[in-house]
Formats: C-alpha cells, structure tokens, sequence
C-alpha cells in the first residue's frame, strides 16, 4: 500500500512538473516537486523507504530535466535517508520545524548537486543565485502547503469517523 502511495505521488508530481513547464520552461529551475515528494516519503521514519524514494523520484528528476543522469538520484537518496533517520530522532509538527526541515532538506539538495556537477562535469554550469534562493524558498513552502493540506485531510477524517460512528450508534 505504501509503495502504491509514493507512485501515485509520483504520478501527481510528473503531471504538475510538466503542468508547470508547459507555462514555463524554468519551472524546475524554481520549485522542485520532487524532493517534497521524497521527504514526505521519508517522514514516518523508514529508511529503506526513505531512501528507495528518493533514488526514485531523483532519477525521474534527472530524465525529466536533462543534464547529468544520476545526479539528483544521488542527491535524493541521500536526502531520503537523512530525512527518514532524521525524522526518527526528531519530532517534526509544528509548521516552523516542517518548514525548517524542508529549507534544510532543499540547501542540502542545491550544495550535493552543484559539488557533483563541479566534480563530474568537464566544463560545469552552475545556477544563478537567485535560482538557488528561490527554488530553496519555494520547494519549502511547498512543503509546508502540503504537510498542511494532509495534516488538514487527516483531521477532516477524523471527524467523519467520529460523526459516523455517533449515527450508527
């Protein structure tokens, strides 16, 4: 069920990634769907999930955006496991630490990719500054939207639950 979950995720955040450079080709330069996608996956704290989701959703980033194959799959793995080992010793609820938590997971990303492509690139093209800011600014919102969103859903269930079963009673 779980893995059905993160390719339905998958499948969602290719949509809206092609959705968003179909109105403008920078649009993974700014706002990467992915890596929330591989941090949700790897907040319940499992890090062999954690870490197979984000080898996915980074090679589907890498074959959606071009460039060096394997990059942003390295990137996310590490990202995936250090989000699930992280999120097993810290307790991240309140929006500020899921904020934090996605900025600090999207610096991350941006420092292992420009050092891999420094190091693996004969001639490197790195991003403007202002890309890296805004793409580190804006992957944390998204986070922070969607954590809200759940967070929102899961409770809104709770509820219908709890008005359901006071009817059957």
């Amino acid at each position: 069920m779980r893995g059905l979950k993160f390719a339905a995720g998958l499948a969602v955040a290719v949509l809206l990634h092609f959705g968003g450079a179909s109105l403008w080709s920078g649009f993974f330069l700014i706002l990467d769907l992915f890596l929330v996608l591989t941090l949700f996956n790897a907040l319940d704290g499992d890090l062999t999930a954690g870490m197979l989701g984000g080898l996915a959703a980074g090679l589907v980033t890498d074959a959606l955006t071009g460039g060096l194959f394997g990059l942003h799959g390295f990137a996310d793995t590490i990202l995936g496991y250090g989000a699930a080992f992280a999120s097993q010793r810290i307790a991240i609820q309140r929006a500020t630490g899921v904020l934090l938590f996605f900025l600090l997971a999207a610096t991350l990303q941006q420092a292992i990719t420009m050092s891999l492509n420094l190091l693996l690139t004969p001639a490197p093209t790195l991003p403007a500054y202002f890309n890296i800011l805004a793409k580190v600014l804006l992957t944390g919102v998204a986070g922070l939207a969607v954590f809200a969103a759940r967070r929102r859903a899961l409770r809104l269930g709770q509820v219908w639950r709890r008005n359901r079963r006071a009817r059957l009673r």
